[in-house]
């Protein structure tokens, strides 16, 4: 199972109060919104077609078999660091039915923006991802095993350029799986910290394209 999460890609930086009821001041465009409508938690079918979901693409990535509405949970709480009144955090699970296509090795959840493309807006300049992650209690991770939370893939599937994780990543001895890890491309550590098992945790990546 995985952790209670909100996110955004930005083209400049954001700033706000941590721990604050209200929305953070977002002070760039946003070209990529993954909050999550008030109205989406009430009807949590509205993910699961093109028709009703303007936020994520329906059918990626998840098992075959299943739907959004039966993956994510609204699970309340404390509001993120710019979800106000309008959007709520979402939480995403993950089951022995998680199997994507035919990648038997592991289970796949990942909400992917719905507009994003190989040559859009979200490709180009200087940009970056913000994120918000807390753990849920009632579910929590088992950290024997690597999660891949949140990570930025290359057009042609390549190679991720950015990943972050947390557990015991494949081929080490799980020294560090309580925290989480910013991997680079080559699966560098760019960046790690203690997971905070009650309170909100914010991120943010810049991502420039003008040095790619």
């Amino acid at each position: 199972m995985y952790t209670i999460f909100t996110a955004a890609l930005l083209s400049a930086l954001t700033t706000a109060s941590p721990l604050t009821p209200r929305a953070g001041t977002i002070s760039c465009p946003i070209v990529f919104d993954g909050r999550i409508p008030t109205a989406f938690s009430t009807d949590p079918t509205k993910f699961d077609t093109y028709a009703t979901n303007t936020i994520y693409n329906p059918d990626y990535v998840k098992g075959n078999d299943l739907n959004w509405s039966t993956i994510l949970k609204f699970p309340g709480g404390t509001a993120s660091r710019f979800d106000g009144t309008d959007h709520v955090p979402v939480e995403v699970t993950i089951s022995d039915q998680s199997i994507f296509q035919t990648q038997k090795g592991f289970r796949r959840a990942g909400l992917q923006f719905l507009k994003d493309a190989a040559d859009g807006e979200g490709q180009k300049g200087v940009k970056t991802l913000h994120f918000s992650v807390k753990q849920d209690s009632a579910r929590p991770l088992n950290l024997t095993h690597e999660y891949l939370n949140v990570w930025h893939e290359a057009a042609d599937y390549s190679a991720d350029q950015i990943m972050f994780q947390t557990g015991t990543i494949i081929g080490s001895n799980g020294a560090d799986k309580n925290n989480f890890k910013i991997l680079d491309r080559n699966g560098k550590s760019l960046y790690s910290t203690a997971t905070d098992k009650t309170q909100w945790q914010n991120f943010a990546i810049k991502l420039d394209y003008n040095k790619k």
